[in-house]
This record gives C-alpha cells, structure tokens and sequence, in this order.
C-alpha cells in the first residue's frame, strides 16, 4: 500500500503513568501543536527537589516547526513547566482561557511575557495555524475556564478531553458543552485523549457544587473561627467557602502568596465574586470575634511553608489555634503525601481544633472523571481510537476496560508511554519508536536531567543524611603519607547514647588514622577516601547497628 501523503503523530512528553507533567504533542505532517505545558511534584524519595518537569529536547529541536501552544486550564500540573520551555522556544502564540492565561502571565518573568503572543479564547472559537484547525470546547472541572481541545486533521478529528467531570450543576452554571461535541462526533472523532485520573472509581464524580451545601452545617456549628485550606487555583472551591462565609455573617481573609494571587486575578476577571465589605487583611482580625472570621489558606498537601502547616506548627505570623476553631481541609492527599497530610491533622486535633477532613464530611470532591463520566463521553464522542491520558499506569488500564466494555476494539485503545507515540496514516493508528523524553528535575535555578536510576544515589545519600544523620571527618597528611595533625571529626544529626561521645569520636579518629596508614601508600586518594568511610560505617554498625552517612576528605600537604 502506498504511504499516504498525512501523517498525524500523537507523542506524550508527559502525564502518562504518573499524575502531573502533562504535555501532549500533536504532529501533523511536520507541524507541531503543543497541548498543556505542567509540571509535578517529587516524590518522597526526591529529597530537597522542587518539582519535574517533561524533557522538551524534541521540541526545542524542531521548534521553528511550532505552530503553537494551547492550554486546557490553569492547573500547575497543565501550566507550570512553561516557564522553563519559554526559555528557549517561543512559539507562535499561546491560547487559553482569560483565567488560564491570567494564572500564565502570573507565573512568568516579564522578559519572557513580553514576548509572546497570548490569544484569550472562549467555548467553540477556533484557531487556524499551519496545518492545524483547533477548536476549544467548555468543559467542566475543579477550576472555570476548562475546554477541550478538538483538532481537525487530515485523518480526522483529534479531541483531547483536558481535566473533566461530567458536572450537571457547576457552581459558575456553565455546564460542558455536550452538544457541540456530539455535532462534532458526526464529523467523526478519530481519536480520544481522555483523562483518566479516577478510573477505578465507580459512578459518576460528584458535582462540585455539592460542597457548600456540605459546609452549611459545618459552619452553622462552629462558635470560633473557621480555616479553611484548598488548592490555591480551586477557584470553585474559594467561591463557595466565600459564598458560605457570607451567608453566617463572617469575614473572609485571604492567606498564602499563591491563593491571594489567584483571588486577586479571578476577581479582576469576574471569576471570583466577594460580596462587598466581606473581605478583610490578616492584620484586622484581632479586632473581630472570632465567631465572624473565615481563614481561607492552602496547605492541604503537607507542604511545610504553606499557611495550615504553618498554624498546625505554631509557627504562623498571624494566627495561631485555640479551642473552638474549625479547620475544614478540602481536598484528598495526592498520593505519597498521606503521611504529611495525617501529622498536619494530626497536630490541629492536639492543638485543640475541631477538623474535617474525612470523606464523609463531604467537603471535598475530585475534578477528574469516574467510570460513568468516561462512559459518558465515550458514547458522547464516539472515537475510532482510544487513548487514555492523564493518570497512573492503574488508571489507564481501568480506562482501557471501560472502553472495551463500551464496544471500541482492543486493537484501537492504545496505552501509551510518555515519548512512546502513535501515528495515524491511512485510517489506521501504529504505534512509533520512541523519541528522546524524559523528566527534568528543577532544584532553585538548576534544571538537571533526570537519567533514572543513575541519579538514585544522589537521592539516596540525601536520604541517608537526613533520616541517619551525618560524620565529615577531614585528614592532613605530610608529604610522605603520614597523618600529620590530628584527625577533625565533624558529626550532625547522629544520635548517641549519654556520656558516650566523646568515646565515640575517638575510636572513630583511631580508625581513620590505621586506614590512611593501610592505603595511603598504595591507593589513589578517592580509594583512600572511601576506605575510610567504609571502615567507620563498619564501626558504628558494629556498636549499633546504624551508620550515619559518613563522608572523609584527605588534604595533603605540599611542602
């Protein structure tokens, strides 16, 4: 059979088999489209690292071929990473909604901001660059301004769902714009790129609106004040605790940079609306009781310098818990945070706090589509072709299933890898080989190339030094060898018994001293170096079983 002359490449950079970093890029006969631009939180195992994002290293070799980038809504783990890829590629133009821009904007440099070409987009307008014909297309989630994104292509329309839940009553009215999507299922969808995020949750997700119903009780029992933590881009969620506040008579108070940041530019955008006088600075609040306060601050992860962590450990400048405040923490742990998040609570309880945070309190439910909302749009668009986004390995299987149950072919549902794509030519969808991909870990101003498990000993060394403890032991030695002066033994973090340290440390110098005695004359210094390390780990297991990480450096004299 003869090549056709299209050929559609659909290859994930990013938020396949893991929840963040998503990135999606669309090819089509050489012109690139670039869908969403996040990045992700490390895990516990990554000590000390901000966050990853994906490895642009194909695009930025083919950037002169970007024809754009388009963002289905302003989560971080959608937005986050742009910062960086801007740096060096500047396309065309980026395409979003005001909210989602707005939150863009927020996050970047003005020398970069200056540059680029923000095209503001509402439900069904479309874009024509090169050869791609882009439509948005309102969804809902847990943040306005949420779209899909359907892409016309010579083998058929592409739709990229975005973040999704089948919301029959979101809290702005704005419902997701089914109609549009079945005329456009009559055009015939080629493929779907569905989040994925809860499918091995049954039903549908819950309505968001549901929330300020839940806390209507919640806040008609309290008699102090109420701290309530959410993500700080969960703008339905803000608006309803807001809503909430109003309606019992309280003041609200905006903490932590990145939520007052976002209310700031959601009210200059009408996303957010703050009756009048309701809103007071964190200064005030002494003057009020405390009955009539409302703290609306994040936290809800565990992160250490995020406002509710902060009051848990006494620590924040303004407020501090005393018996009879409420504390509603409205979202659920993101995976490998569960620990953090329970000593948080745990803390609150301690300190006197009445605190929700249980599913059955019903303060919060999830943005993401369950199984009846992928039914849903499986037979709302009716795809040739399946592919599951946006969600851990686990997700995408029980996504997989779900399609299948729905009638598309086992061959036409694709799980794929983040570099590991399809091409679709002739009617038909193959998998292609795998282009350079890959995450980048951000630390302060660095960005490091993740390269898997060559990197682990760095993690594993943080690890050792911040669950074990540390021994820096520094050798002078004369130029025939000897150890010259005495050996400095530097120790953080090492827990020993009582009235033992000082004989500790002195069996530790006697050691280093009989190794560089040992190697010094046949071993290069690294080889040194690290037969004294293993000789003093040897020493502390031998007495406690547990060794510090211990790292030596050997300084010779040069006269």
């Amino acid at each position: 059979m003869a090549k056709s002359k299209n050929e559609v490449k659909i290859i994930p950079l990013g938020g396949i088999g893991e929840i963040g970093k998503n990135s999606t890029l669309i090819e089509v006969n050489g012109d690139l489209l670039l869908i969403d631009c996040g990045f992700k939180f490390p895990s516990s195992d990554m000590p000390g690292i901000d966050f990853i994002i994906p490895d642009y290293s194909y695009l930025k070799k083919k950037k002169k071929h970007l024809k754009g980038i388009v963002l289905t809504h302003g989560h971080l783990d959608h937005i986050g990473a742009l910062r960086y890829l801007l740096e060096d590629v500047i396309p065309p133009f980026i395409a979003g909604s005001p909210i989602t821009l707005g939150l863009v904007k927020n996050n970047l440099p003005e020398r970069i901001k200056s540059k680029i070409n923000f095209r503001e987009i509402n439900n069904r307008d479309r874009i024509k660059s090169g050869a791609f014909d882009i439509e948005f297309i309102r969804v809902t989630h847990s943040i306005p301004g949420s779209f899909g994104i359907a892409i016309r292509t010579p083998e058929g329309i592409i739709f990229h769902t975005g973040d999704y839940k089948i919301d029959k009553t979101p809290v702005d009215g704005k419902k997701m714009d089914t109609e549009r999507l079945k005329q456009l299922s009559k055009e015939g969808i080629v493929a779907l790129l569905s989040d994925s995020t809860n499918a091995d949750e049954s039903g549908f997700t819950g309505s968001e609106s549901l929330i300020g119903k839940n806390l209507v009780p919640i806040f008609k029992k309290s008699r102090g004040r109420i701290i309530a933590a959410t993500f700080s881009t969960n703008i339905h969620r803000i608006q309803q605790i807001v809503n909430v506040s109003a309606q019992f008579g309280r003041k609200v108070v905006f903490d932590g940079r990145s939520l007052v940041e976002t209310v700031k530019i959601s009210k200059k955008l009408g996303y957010i609306k703050i009756p009048e006088n309701i809103e007071v600075e964190l200064s005030d609040i002494s003057t009020l009781p405390k009955r009539k306060i409302t703290l609306i601050t994040t936290g809800t992860q565990g992160e250490p310098m995020s406002g509710l962590v902060r009051i848990a450990n006494g620590m924040h400048n303004g407020i501090s818990i005393t018996k009879g405040d409420t504390v509603i923490v409205s979202a659920d742990p993101i995976p490998g945070n569960e620990r953090v998040v329970s000593d948080t609570i745990n803390k609150l309880f301690k300190l006197g706090a009445d605190v929700y945070y249980r599913k059955e309190d019903g303060i919060h439910v999830s943005g993401h589509c369950s199984q009846e909302d992928i039914r849903f749009m499986l037979k709302l668009t009716k795809p040739k072709y399946y592919i599951p986004v946006h969600g851990e390995y686990r997700h995408l299987v029980f996504a997989r299933k779900i399609a299948e149950s729905e009638g598309i072919s086992k061959k036409n549902v694709f799980i794929l890898e983040n570099g590991l794509g399809v091409r679709i030519s002739n009617g038909r969808m193959k998998k292609i080989p795998r282009i350079k991909s890959g995450s980048i870990i951000v630390e302060g101003s660095s960005l490091i190339p993740l390269k898997g498990s060559d990197d682990m000993p760095v993690f594993a060394e943080r690890k050792e030094m911040g669950n074990k403890g540390l021994l820096f032991a520094v050798v002078v030695l004369s130029k025939n060898g000897k150890v010259k002066k005495p050996v400095h033994v530097e120790t953080r973090g090492i827990m020993l018994s009582k009235g033992t340290e000082g004989e500790v440390v002195k069996a530790i110098k006697q050691k280093v001293v009989e190794t560089v005695e040992k190697f010094a004359k046949i071993k290069r210094q690294d080889e040194v170096e690290k037969e004294i390390e293993k000789a003093v780990k040897k020493l502390f297991r031998k007495n406690s079983k547990k060794s510090p990480a211990i790292f030596s450096l050997i300084i010779k004299e040069k006269k």
